[in-house]
Order: C-alpha cells, then structure tokens, then sequence
C-alpha cells in the first residue's frame, strides 16, 4: 500500500499508541511540489505557487506544529487551500487549525466526517470534478469512484505530472512500512463505505490519466508504472479469492492463501479477512 491488510474497523485509523513516530521529513516530488512524510500519519502533500500553499491531508491535529515547522521553511506564504483525500483522522486532523485556509473535500467524505463528529469538515464540497487555480498553477480533484472509503479524492497536479492518492494506494502501513514487492494489499475501510470490487475500478479509472509520480497515502514516492503492477497483483488476488470461494473453499483456504501468497500477516489475517470474504462470496 502496497498498503496494509484489508482493515476492517475505522477506529485502525486512531492516533497510534505504544512507540514514537517517526520525525517528519520533506521530500521534492518536482520542483514546487513537495512531500511530508511521517508522524504516524498520511503524507501531506504541498504546493508552492507565487499567489499561496495549495496543501493535501494535513495529518493529525497533534502534528499541526511540526508540519508547519517543515512547510514554513519552504515557503512563509500563507496557506490558502487545504484538499483532503478522504476522511480519515490522520489525514484531515489538522484541518481544524488551518484557518482561514479553505477546507476542500468530496461531498461523500464530507457527510463521514459529519456522521463520525470528526472535526474539520469540508466548507467546500463536489461530487465528480474540481479546479482550482492559484498562482496560475491548477490543482485538480477527482472522485473517481469508491475505494479506500466511499468519498475518496485524487488530487492531480498536472504540471508536474503527479497525483496524490490518499489511502486508495498506498505504500506501506499506517507507519510507513515498505510492502515486499510481491504482497498486493490495500486498505478497505467498509464501516465508511470502502469497496475491494469497487476499488479495483476505481484504481483502473485512475491508471487511465497521465501522470508520473503517485504521492500514496502512506509509505514513499512511487511510479505509475509501480502501481500497474500493484494493481495486478490486487486484480491476481481478487481472481484467487473469488475462484476459492466458487469452490466452496472455506476461510481457512483463503487465509492460507492470503498469508503464503500475498504475505498478509499471520497475527492479524484471520480477522481482517472476513470483510473480503464476505464481499467476494458468490
């Protein structure tokens, strides 16, 4: 993610307990498009322009200040839009502190947000498309269809031919943890709306845009061509499962197969594959 296991419970998505986090760091993704990553928390995405700071999922709110620390010595432009890709804490946490930065968000996410009394909520909302433009640079949001969640975002900066994700694609756990090159896993969050089946087409909707780089929900940088071959391994996954379960196979055929193919973890498969069992179950 890619990403962890299929998660089944929203409440995985809570600050995390027990060791540090790790420091945020700052990478260039190309020239005035940058990434902060760490905190135990989504990547936060950030866009320079001569007008203001186009920022993406700003974290937690208990983060607010270091991630200011790394975007002022950036830039001492003020923030003028805030998008988010989803709903989750660790991604639109720290909208409540961006004030008077307008908080963008696909209207799905928006009505999560409101029926989980998470703070922050979008004032602005769409349903399939929006442009802006600051600093005569355009920044694109598109809703391309269930995934990670039922009100997903991707957030296109085509002049740098790049595109931020949220947990749709990730790469690597919720603490940054890089996935072998074999494992294919995504993060489905069902109690908000998430999908396997439904993700699959989103992912192939998103792999029809141009681009180059994916800023992913969590985990490093990657290509487009590095999530064709995630994409195929979830499309190899979703096929086996489904063949399993046509047979008659039970869960303890599919954990197998989900820990020795694809690498899900033993200590936690057992659980977090009920959510994809009962989806893909004739």
């Amino acid at each position: 993610m890619f990403g962890p296991p299929l998660l089944l419970l929203a409440s995985l998505f809570a600050p995390a307990q027990g060791p540090p986090q790790p420091a945020l760091t700052v990478e260039k993704v190309a020239g005035d498009l940058y990434v902060v990553l760490g905190g135990g928390a989504g990547n936060t995405t950030v866009y320079i322009t001569d007008e203001g700071i186009v920022i993406v999922d700003p974290k937690f709110d208990r983060t607010h200040d270091d991630l200011m620390a790394r975007i002022t010595a950036l830039s001492n432009r003020p923030i003028k839009y805030v998008l988010n890709t989803h709903a989750h804490e660790d991604h639109t946490g720290g909208n409540v502190k961006l004030a008077p930065a307008i908080i963008v968000g696909q209207s799905n996410q928006r009505d999560i947000m409101v029926r989980r009394n998470f703070a922050g909520a979008p004032q602005v909302t769409f349903g399939g498309e929006l442009r802006l433009t600051l600093g005569e640079k355009e920044v694109v949001a598109r809703y391309l269809g269930r995934c990670h969640t039922g009100g997903d975002s991707f957030i296109f900066f085509a002049q740098r031919r790049a595109v931020a994700t949220g947990d749709c694609v990730t790469r690597g756990n919720p603490r940054g943890a890089v996935n072998p090159p074999t494992s294919s896993r995504i993060l489905i969050d069902y109690d908000n709306g998430g999908s396997f089946d439904e993700a699959l087409k989103t992912i192939a909707r998103l792999l029809t845009f141009d681009f180059d780089t994916v800023i992913p929900g969590h985990g490093p940088l990657g290509t487009k061509a590095e999530i064709v071959r995630w994409y195929e391994g979830l499309q190899r996954l979703h096929d086996h499962v489904s063949a399993l379960l046509r047979d008659g196979k039970g869960r303890d055929a599919v954990v197998d197969v989900l820990v020795k193919e694809f690498e899900w973890d033993p200590a936690t498969v057992a659980d977090r594959a009920n959510g994809l069992i009962n989806e893909l179950r004739p």
